[in-house]
């Protein structure tokens, strides 16, 4: 029935890999997250190997591996799986080594395409594929050619359906708007996506160690949470990214994680159960009590806030699976501690 599980040690300890997802998991903006470097150099020590995973197809693994350093993460290149390897390793199989790729991106999806044996080429109506990723510098030529080349016969494989991007001007268009205006064009899709929450990317980043039970970090319930569970991969949300404890409320059972932490340094820590008792109506974890009671949620007790977070949202989704509960109702408080922590 619990769909949050716990973990008695620290839970790095429990698997041998941890994919770890960037913006709003261990930088915010490229301003690192505060516990993401002391996180980082623990897990060595709990038999944990961190592997970096993103749907960004604009850097290199070096150039990634670089910027982590400069906020004192530690980090090496052959630890970062980007979106761009995977749409070069994707092509490679398709149309084998020595194809004709007309690359739409950056020099580093370039570098990747030739780093996997293919041929880059200018001329749309020579391409056997295309490789598609995100570059500011995308104009409408670029999107021009690639329509051409995917409707001449060439398989067209794109880094991440990502709609938006954050910057700090807020959320900008992303990869997902410009393979929509190629889509529209065209009338039909990719034939390949690469990024979360698709399977390769994951299964790329788990080919970096055969056999390793692993966790993902993530702070997007609809790629990163989403791309594990389809994985069959245990994952952790954080909400030092996109998603608030309120809204984790919320999530569809696609997009509901096995762990939730503050940020990073949870996998440090260990994780309390939620305890459901026979009646399957009432949530225990930490010193808080959730209860379904006519048709609302009432929440009481003390103790970490974290704790409170994990009996409502645990209650929260199986209300919704079991009884129609709205998960978008506010909890009802009961008592001084519940109140200020729903304030």
């Amino acid at each position: 029935m619990t769909r949050l599980k716990g973990a008695a040690e620290a839970l790095a300890s429990a698997y041998d890999l941890a994919l770890l997802d960037l913006d709003g998991v261990v930088y915010l903006l490229h301003e690192p997250i505060p516990e993401a470097a002391a996180t980082l150099a623990a897990l060595p020590g709990l038999d944990c190997d961190p592997v970096f995973v993103t749907n960004n197809a604009s850097r290199s693994p070096e150039t990634v591996a670089e910027s982590l350093r400069g906020m004192d993460i530690p980090a090496q290149a052959d630890q970062v799986v980007t979106s761009a390897q995977v749409v070069a390793s994707g092509i490679a199989e398709r149309i084998g080594k020595g194809g004709k790729v007309l690359v739409t991106g950056s020099e580093a999806l370039r570098a990747a395409v030739t780093g996997a044996g293919l041929e880059p080429v200018l001329d749309p109506k020579e391409a056997a594929a295309v490789a598609f990723g995100y570059t500011p510098q995308t104009t409408w030529r670029s999107l021009a050619d690639t329509t051409i080349a995917v409707r001449g016969g060439a398989f067209w494989a794109v880094a991440n359906l990502d709609a938006t991007l954050p910057t700090p001007d807020g959320p900008l268009p992303g990869m997902g708007a410009l393979v929509g205006a190629v889509q529209t064009a065209l009338g039909h899709g990719p034939d390949f996506v690469a990024g979360k929450p698709e399977q390769p990317i994951y299964r790329l980043a788990m080919a970096r160690k055969p056999g390793a039970r692993a966790i993902m970090v993530g702070d997007r319930p609809d790629s990163d949470i989403a791309g594990a569970n389809r994985a069959g991969l245990d994952s952790l949300l954080v909400f030092t990214g996109v998603v608030s404890p309120r809204l984790a409320m919320r999530l569809a059972p696609e997009e509901r994680p096995t762990y939730l932490g503050w940020s990073l340094a949870a996998l440090t820590e260990p994780h309390p159960e939620p305890d459901w008792n026979d009646e399957v109506d009432r949530i225990e974890c930490g010193g808080w009590t959730a209860v379904l009671d006519g048709g609302e949620i009432r929440l009481s007790g003390s103790g970490e806030e974290l704790d409170a977070w994990r009996a409502l949202c645990e209650l929260s989704w199986a209300a919704a699976d079991m009884t129609g509960y709205d998960p978008a109702s506010m909890p009802v408080a009961v008592g001084e501690a519940a109140e200020k922590l729903l304030a």
